[in-house]
């Protein structure tokens, strides 16, 4: 047997705290019970013993007995269920019989008191309809969920589905078929338009069968859900929020591996013939997908510098795969000693043709921009073209000045692009910024801005070191973008 405790501590059973009902009672009232541990559960979102454990409570307070809160709780007094009881008011003509005025001498309160307490706890209301006569009668709960103003009085039965919204309606007309058309219990959740809002009630109902059978009466106890379904709602959409954050969190450390996997940065300046360089990536802080920016700086054989920057157009492991082709081959091209105008020329061509770059089903050539240099230390020269990319910025003597060259198209557009390489001389002490369009371009600002800014940004930082220039740069134009990778590699001249 279940065992509990009182409020005073004592264990004790639950059949010990029951007085013992009259035998055509104590099925009813074991029914209501039974009936209001399920309101509560569902209410409070808890088991059935726990809800017991709250019913328990409930009547404590109240200073009834168990049974007595259950059909409290459920809106009527314990009575057979099917049944009109003798001298009801569904056998009187739906006159009810006069209740004794609820206590206010600090004695137990009367069960007007006890039942608003109940529907207030409870979130409950409750209403009776004589079928013959039309009367009806409501709890004081019923009218705040239907939002009915209690001067107006109780709706008709047949006037309850106006307030349904539409697409509950088939659930509305079930639910009374089933009331009464079958004259058995029905139980339904139905959304209701109350006071200008939708709340989701739960309705239970029965109805009161004469000897014969015949439903004389229909009670129906009504209990409001919005507040759990508003608080599942929330919980749910918490748990969905916190999942994509996770999802996103999780893919964004992924693009970042796969881009550090294929574009290895070094984790300090790096010394070079004649040259000091740093280099800082930064990816897309709004996406999650991997882009198409790349960098080389890297000593020849020869004793010459290959510098260059590009980035291919997208995002995802097509922009990926791209961008190391085409950073691999002109880091090839770059050591058969042509000039910068041909390597991207040679690259173009490459792009265009079905062979390597588009060989197993990789689909149509990406199209890419780049600025690639060579760099001879001992007369410090710097000989660079470049192909639908932004140009260097040289810094000297606390001034910053954008190189000019012939522009070019983006490689793989045109199957002859005008290129032309351009030979800089350079001093000792002067620092050479490349980078890629995220740097300068954003949608919150015209590119003209842009420039003026980075140029501003270069200037502001004479005789520092090369990554100290750099994070300042990047500080300066905003960091991160949002919208697409950042590269930016600075070289200082010995």
């Amino acid at each position: 047997m279940r065992r509990t405790r009182d409020t005073a501590g004592r264990e004790d059973t639950a059949a010990a705290r029951a007085p013992a009902a009259a035998p055509e009672a104590a099925g009813p009232a074991r029914a209501a019970v039974e009936q209001a541990k399920g309101v509560l559960a569902e209410r409070f979102g808890c088991d059935v013993e726990t809800a017991y454990d709250r019913l328990l409570e409930l009547a404590a307070g109240a200073g009834v007995e168990p049974e007595t809160a259950a059909a409290l709780l459920l809106g009527a007094a314990p009575e057979t269920p099917g049944r009109a009881r003798p001298g009801s008011a569904a056998e009187r003509g739906g006159v009810p019989r006069p209740r004794p005025p609820d206590r206010d001498d600090g004695g137990p309160p009367g069960p007007a008191a006890q039942l608003a307490q109940m529907e207030r706890l409870g979130g409950l209301g409750w209403g009776r309809w004589d079928l013959a006569t039309g009367e009806a009668r409501w709890s004081a709960g019923l009218y705040e969920l239907l939002g009915r103003d209690r001067a107006a009085g109780p709706a008709p039965l047949d006037r309850l589905a106006e307030q349904v919204v539409a697409a509950d309606l088939p659930h509305a007309r079930h639910f009374m078929r089933a009331l009464l058309g079958r004259r058995e219990p029905a139980d339904a959740e139905l959304r209701v338009r109350a006071g200008g809002a939708v709340r989701h009630l739960r309705a239970m109902a029965e109805p009161v069968l004469d000897a014969r059978g015949e439903p004389v009466a229909v009670q129906i106890v009504f209990q409001d859900a919005s507040r759990g379904r508003g608080d599942e709602l929330l919980a749910a959409t918490r748990l969905q929020l916190m999942r994509q954050r996770r999802r996103i969190a999780e893919e964004r450390r992924t693009a970042v591996e796969l881009q550090r996997a294929l574009l290895p940065l070094p984790r300090g300046p790096r010394d070079l013939p004649g040259l000091r360089a740093a280099v800082r990536y930064l990816p897309a802080c709004g996406g999650t997908r991997v882009g198409g920016d790349w960098y080389e700086a890297t000593a020849l054989s020869g004793g010459e510098v290959f510098l260059a920057i590009g980035d291919v157009a997208g995002h995802g492991p097509a922009a990926a795969a791209g961008m190391a082709r085409v950073r691999n081959a002109l880091s090839g091209l770059a050591c058969t000693g042509a000039a910068p105008d041909r390597m991207l020329a040679a690259l173009n061509r490459m792009l265009l043709s079905p062979e390597p770059l588009q060989a197993r089903g990789r689909g149509p050539a990406p199209t890419a921009g780049a600025v690639a240099a060579r760099y001879e230390p001992g007369p410090r020269v710097l000989t660079w073209a470049r192909a639908g990319h932004p140009p260097p910025v040289l810094v000297r003597d606390g001034a910053a000045a954008l190189l000019e060259a012939p522009e070019g198209v983006l490689l793989g557009a045109v199957d002859a692009p005008d290129l032309e390489s351009v030979i800089t001389r350079l001093h000792r002490g002067d620092l050479l910024l490349f980078y890629t369009d995220g740097l300068v371009e954003r949608r919150d600002r015209d590119l003209a801005d842009g420039f003026r800014m980075l140029l501003a940004a270069a200037a502001e930082r004479p005789g520092a070191r090369t990554d100290a220039v750099v994070d300042h740069v990047l500080r300066s134009l905003g960091g991160a973008n949002p919208d697409d990778d950042t590269c930016v590699l600075a070289v200082q001249v010995a």
